[in-house]
């Protein structure tokens, strides 16, 4: 990975395919997650849809990809945690902040919204079972 440190674009697995029901979606895991963020520390714009990635993946990009501007995330894995991983940092360069297929709250959304501004966030809501 230390070939990559120039990395700054970074696609796996395709939202708008798998919005349609195909299997389009990485298999990378946290673990991956966690090398990206050792490794590739000027990564400016990442986009990953995976079933195995979750909240602590999310927290590892976010705390070794300082320069990141857009991140976008796919997987049933990551909660409202991801998004208080991100208001205890100081992420001045992050301009977008998607979750897709997640498990945030509208509550967990709401509170981020407030409290950054700065970040536009486009984050599909969990659905609340009654």
């Amino acid at each position: 990975l230390s070939a990559w440190r120039c990395l700054r674009h970074l696609w796996l697995g395709p939202h708008k395919l798998m919005q349609h029901g195909v299997a389009a979606e990485s298999s990378i895991s946290d673990q991956g997650l966690l090398i990206l963020a050792s490794g590739c520390a000027g990564l400016q714009d990442l986009t990953v849809t995976s079933r195995g990635i979750t909240d602590v993946g999310c927290a590892a990009l976010l705390r070794g990809c300082r320069e990141l501007r857009r991140l976008r995330l796919g997987g049933r894995g990551l909660t409202d945690a991801s998004l208080e991983v991100l208001q205890g940092l100081t992420q001045p360069r992050l301009e977008r902040f998607a979750l897709w297929f997640s498990g945030v709250s509208a509550e967990g959304l709401r509170r981020a919204g407030e409290t950054m501004p700065w970040t536009y966030f486009d984050i599909e809501v969990a659905e609340v079972s009654t």
